[in-house]
């Protein structure tokens, strides 16, 4: 088999991944699209890890024309714009270096930020608030070079890490924003001068002041044909990462086709607007190739799956650190995609639009033309429900730990019909679980349904379904059964069992064409 481009995990660096010829997937040809589009303040949003700040490396190399090799093979090469790409100086602003414990901590943050690009682009500044240092810096670009190109990564970093610092007041986190509204409002004070501005980010933030201040801001993230500028489509999957495809199937002695379908199943789905094709997360499909260009590594994921990127590097912090401060139950979130793309307010976000941005939910469209939000894949679906089993109960739930070993045997006696054994995988796994987090009826229930949604073998997990003559407390479905759980805490196996035969909870399923069992569960 011909040589494989290795893999670049550690770098988001456009000049590092094509000096060492790793692997980049060309995103060019859109680029070119939007200068010729003569844009000039761009706005885009997706969740993290999705490629933001590589793209952001990209324009900074392209304005920069430092080394037009590194473009050679690319689109906009080859399509001869490259030529007519000024060269001009480029600010390149990341947010998520800025960090404080308080607003002033903050500021002085945002300042070494700015101080720092005045001097990677030679240029000394006086002692000045980060606005007015920021201000300092255009002067002189705009003096020396006429016009100069301004990047910023992860806008909203600033906020979103204040939001979950418990130190910061209401005051503060007014003062911070008013900091910031300020600071990106020289962004426009700039405008005759300023070439290109690109603006990334996680949130659309109404309280980063951003769209007040730039008013002439172009919004992408929602837009159908700009899709696919971060991330990566099937295409481009079998395009730039064919040959590591072909070594993953070579490795696990199964075809092509069957890892694409494992690639589908666990990392595509995401839709930034509901017709454009889904979208793969990167770091999770390259991470997953990577593993599997080991054959040790690869077999290793016949036992345990492949890997879940997302929770291993940390990206579920602020969905998160909202689900544990307001107790949310996601068994009874309303998973319609109203507001989903509008502005978000940090006090009040609204759960779907926060859930849809940050990357946990998605647009689909259903059968009957209807649009709802689901979770984009498998990855996406277990990360958020391992949190939550986090959030709830103190416990980490997920495939690098002891405790998955439950969920796994849940999954199994449940494939095999064995609620007995499914049941006292529960059991052991409840024993890891502080007392005081089980104190009511209630919190068995949440904790079967989170449970029972990580285990891979079940479809879909409902909760207090409703029939005829009442609502069965957890409705499990796996390919071939419906099974109809219901809790007792501190009363009978045959109460329970009682109840499930009496309001006739089954009839409603054995309707569907599958099984359906009643699994009364009194024992913990």
């Amino acid at each position: 088999m011909s040589t494989v481009p290795l893999i670049g995990l550690d770098t988001d660096d456009f000049g590092i991944l094509r000096r060492n010829k790793q692997v980049y997937v060309d995103k060019t040809a859109y680029i070119q699209q939007m200068l010729e589009a003569r844009m000039r303040y761009v706005f885009l949003t997706r969740p993290r890890r999705f490629g933001k700040s590589l793209l952001i490396s990209t324009l900074a190399h392209l304005f920069g024309r430092k080394n037009d090799e590194l473009f050679q093979g690319l689109a906009i090469a080859e399509s001869g714009y490259l030529a007519k790409v000024p060269q001009v100086p480029v600010v390149s602003l990341n947010m998520s270096n800025v960090a404080g414990n308080s607003p002033q901590g903050l500021r002085d943050s945002l300042l070494t930020l700015v101080r720092m690009e005045a001097l990677r682009l030679d240029i000394d500044l006086p002692d000045a608030t980060p606005w007015d240092a920021l201000n300092w810096l255009f002067f002189h670009l705009h003096d020396r070079h006429g016009t100069f190109a301004v990047l910023v990564d992860e806008y909203d970093s600033p906020l979103t890490g204040a939001w979950m610092r418990s130190r910061f007041s209401d005051a503060d986190h007014r003062e911070t924003e008013d900091d910031l509204r300020v600071f990106y409002r020289t962004l426009k004070n700039w405008h005759q001068a300023v070439r290109f501005v690109f603006v990334t980010g996680i949130l659309h933030l109404e309280s980063a002041g951003l769209f007040s201040a730039l008013n002439n801001l172009r919004n992408l993230s929602g837009m159908a044909s700009w899709g696919g500028l971060c991330g990566f489509t099937e295409d481009e999957i079998k395009n730039a990462l064919g040959k590591h495809i072909a070594l993953a199937a070579q490795n696990l002695g199964v075809s092509v086709e069957d890892i694409l379908n494992r690639l589908r199943y666990h990392y595509n789905g995401y839709r930034f607007a509901v017709t454009q094709e889904p979208i793969y997360n990167p770091i999770s499909v390259l991470t997953a190739l990577e593993t599997l260009a080991a054959p040790a590594d690869a077999r290793e994921t016949e036992l345990t799956g492949l890997p879940h990127a997302w929770l291993s590097l940390g990206q579920t912090q602020l969905v998160h650190h909202y689900l544990r401060k307001h107790k949310i139950d996601l068994r009874h979130f309303d998973f319609g995609p109203a507001g989903v793309a509008s502005a978000i307010n940090l006090r009040r976000p609204r759960l779907n639009a926060l859930l849809y941005q940050t990357g946990f939910l998605t647009q689909v469209q259903g059968k009957e033309g209807a649009v709802y939000l689901d979770y984009p894949n498998w990855e996406v679906e277990i990360t958020l429900k391992e949190g939550l089993f986090f959030s709830y109960f103190g416990l980490l739930v997920a495939p690098d730990n002891p405790e998955w070993t439950f969920i796994q045997d849940m999954g199994a006696a449940l494939q095999a019909h064995d609620c007995a054994r499914a049941l006292n995988a529960f059991d052991n796994l409840l024993h890891r679980v502080a007392y005081a987090e089980l104190k009511a009826e209630s919190n068995y229930q949440l904790a079967l349904h989170l449970a029972c949604a990580l285990c891979q073998s079940v479809l879909r997990v409902n909760a207090e379904a409703m029939g005829r003559r009442g609502r069965s407390d957890i409705v499990v479905e796996t390919r071939d059964t419906f099974y109809v759980f219901e809790i007792k805490l501190n009363r009978s196996h045959e109460e329970a069992l009682n109840q499930i035969r009496s309001r006739a909870y089954l009839a409603k399923y054995e309707a569907e064409g599958k099984r359906a069992q009643a699994v009364p569960a009194s024992s913990f």
